[in-house]
């Protein structure tokens, strides 16, 4: 059981840090693809949002991009300082703290690799857009899968991590939303930062009975 002094759920800041992460992105998605018109959620990527040339553009990479994935780092760098604490033997677990936290970093590096309006992803800093968006799923697997293993007696923190992980990596690879491929990049998006915001609120740990 985490103590009274490293247990994510009594570090407030962490909890604000996860909860604005969740709720700038999807503000973000939300209002700036309703104020963008012909703008399709179902069909067209997060990034046109932020592409050079739409209205508004640099305003979604900073609040669509960059801003929630510095809170998420912030709160992943916390959480991770917290978890290490009360195992600061094992290898694994810091590993799996060290990229989830690149991840993070990797999607708020999107908001400073606008794409191309009119030239899409496959010119110039849509290439490197579209790598740091790799990255950012790549690295989440990897280090959550690390953490699942590393979690042997949070269960319910351990499954839900593993589901997580495996479903950004079958959106982001094998599996389309049928009539709506570009959902699978918000579900796998909104799933990974509702993750982080589960763990630091404790919302997977288990609860303390009070003993007479």
């Amino acid at each position: 059981m985490p103590t009274p002094s490293t247990s994510p759920a009594r570090l407030p800041s962490v909890r604000l840090l996860t909860a604005l992460a969740l709720l700038g992105f999807v503000g973000s998605l939300l209002g700036f693809g309703a104020a963008l018109d012909g703008f399709s959620h179902a069909d067209q990527p997060v990034a046109l949002l932020g592409a050079r040339g739409v209205p508004r553009w640099w305003a979604f990479d900073l609040f669509g991009f960059v801003l929630p994935g510095l809170l998420a780092w912030a709160a992943t760098v916390r959480l991770s300082i917290a978890d290490r604490a009360r195992d600061a033997d094992s290898r694994a677990l810091g590993v799996g703290w060290t990229l989830c936290a690149f991840a993070a970093l990797a999607f708020a590096a999107q908001g400073a690799l606008p794409v191309d309006a009119t030239r899409g992803l496959d010119y110039g800093l849509g290439k490197i857009h579209t790598a740091a968006w790799t990255v950012w799923w790549i690295a989440f697997v990897a280090g959550s899968v690390l953490l699942a293993v590393t979690w042997r007696e949070r269960v319910a923190l351990r499954f839900a991590t593993a589901f997580v992980a495996a479903l950004v990596l079958a959106l982001a690879m094998f599996v389309a939303v049928p009539d709506a491929p570009a959902m699978g990049q918000r579900i796998g998006i909104v799933a990974w930062l509702a993750w982080l915001a589960c763990v630091a609120w404790g919302v997977l740990e288990p609860r303390k009975t009070s003993t007479g």
